[in-house]
């Protein structure tokens, strides 16, 4: 060990800006983790208990109110709510004095069937009663609501892109009466529900319609015998539906901008191979520059199996001090400092443990894939060959 050390130190500027090389690939590949990650937060939290039930030809149509009684009489379907998008900005004031506007998810949902339908939502008792007793009250999730700078009992302006008020308004006013929290690290804290009954009574038009159903089931193994049987309810009706688990409905919207995944994955392995061309190179030089000292170590009794240790070891500590600053730096940026470079764009962003693991595994491979080849030949020297060579 101590003579690895002692190896890798001989020139400590060659080795310091490998490791930073390695580091920042493996960065570089973690930041794009967690934008995959955070790009996928609407699958990774769908459950498969839950389905989603919208109109068959585009979510764009509304559903009517009186189908939610009869989604409920399906065999199987423990729970319903209905849910309308409102498609709004916040208008908040900024330091400078100035109009600033913020874009999240806000939906018109009946509160108590939808809580229900969500466990993973914390709600202190005493912000649920006064939620539910008040008509203009709203639900913030923790994350929106320090965005906003917004607590309990504070106003809320929106300026909604779809709908108006009766009085001609596009602006909606809300109480801030309850903010929620998850333990699921998954999970979306940039919603905001209020009520659907408020909602329905004071828009100019659409009243007795919702923009989509989302529904519990008992048993997720029959989510498409569910699915079907509630389809075939509204099949030739006026207003037919599409339903879907809650995953499927996610993966459209993801689905809309195209293979993304794809993108983010070929982004990656170039960082990956551009890494292990920098590590091979690096431990290629070494060999050529020991030659003649992996001759004498053989001359003085180190077997073939040590000199091979001895190399490949040297490339695995390298690779593996490169992971532990590249990992290590994108694991404080996202899951300690909860650094988010796009929150409006990116609800959840946080770097999984799969992910820093996938990492790690990478520069491990990297490591062993650099120093195989001259280790290899290292191994194969012989002792008069490479004292001669000198």
């Amino acid at each position: 060990m101590r003579l690895l050390l002692l190896n890798l130190w001989r020139k400590p500027l060659r080795t310091l800006l490998t490791v930073f090389g390695v580091g920042v690939a493996l960065f570089l590949f973690c930041f794009l983790e967690a934008v995959l990650t955070a790009f996928n937060a609407g699958v990774n939290m769908s459950d498969a208990s839950r389905l989603v039930v919208q109109h068959k030809e585009s979510i764009m149509f509304e559903l009517p109110s009186s189908y939610r009684a009869r989604i409920e009489q399906i065999e199987g379907v423990t729970g319903v709510a209905s849910a309308s998008w409102i498609g709004a900005l916040s208008q908040e004031p900024g330091p400078d004095g100035k109009k600033r506007e913020e874009f999240f998810a806000q939906f018109a949902t009946e509160i108590d069937r939808y809580l229900a339908l969500y466990p993973e939502v914390k709600v202190p008792p005493d912000q649920l009663r006064d939620l539910m007793n008040d008509q203009m009250g709203c639900l913030l999730g923790a994350k929106i609501a320090e965005r906003l700078r917004k607590k309990i009992g504070d106003r809320l302006v929106l300026r909604s892109t779809i709908w108006a008020q009766k009085n001609g308004s596009s602006l909606w006013e809300f109480n801030v009466r309850a903010i929620y929290t998850t333990d699921s690290p998954t999970f979306d804290q940039t919603i905001m529900v209020f009520h659907h009954k408020r909602f329905d009574e004071a828009r100019q038009f659409g009243q007795g319609y919702t923009g989509l159903y989302l529904v519990s089931i008992a048993d997720p193994n029959r989510s498409t015998e569910i699915a079907a049987a509630i389809d075939a309810r509204f099949a030739n009706s006026p207003f037919e539906t599409r339903t879907m688990t809650e995953k499927a409905f996610n993966i459209q919207f993801v689905g809309m901008i195209g293979n993304f995944q794809l993108l983010l994955r070929s982004i990656g392995s170039a960082i990956v191979l551009t890494m292990l061309l920098v590590s091979a190179n690096t431990m290629m030089m070494s060999a050529r520059e020991r030659t003649r000292e992996m001759g004498i170590l053989k001359a003085i009794g180190f077997t073939d199996g040590h000199v091979f240790a001895l190399l490949i070891g040297e490339a695995m500590a390298m690779a593996l001090l490169g992971a532990l600053a590249g990992v290590g730096l994108a694991w404080l940026l996202a899951n300690v400092i909860q650094y988010n470079p796009k929150p409006d764009f990116f609800p959840v962003f946080y770097l999984p443990g799969r992910s820093m693991l996938a990492a790690t595994g990478l520069a491990a491979l990297t490591g062993l894939a650099s120093g195989i080849v001259p280790a290899v030949a290292g191994m194969r020297l012989k002792a008069t060959e490479a004292l001669r060579s000198v």
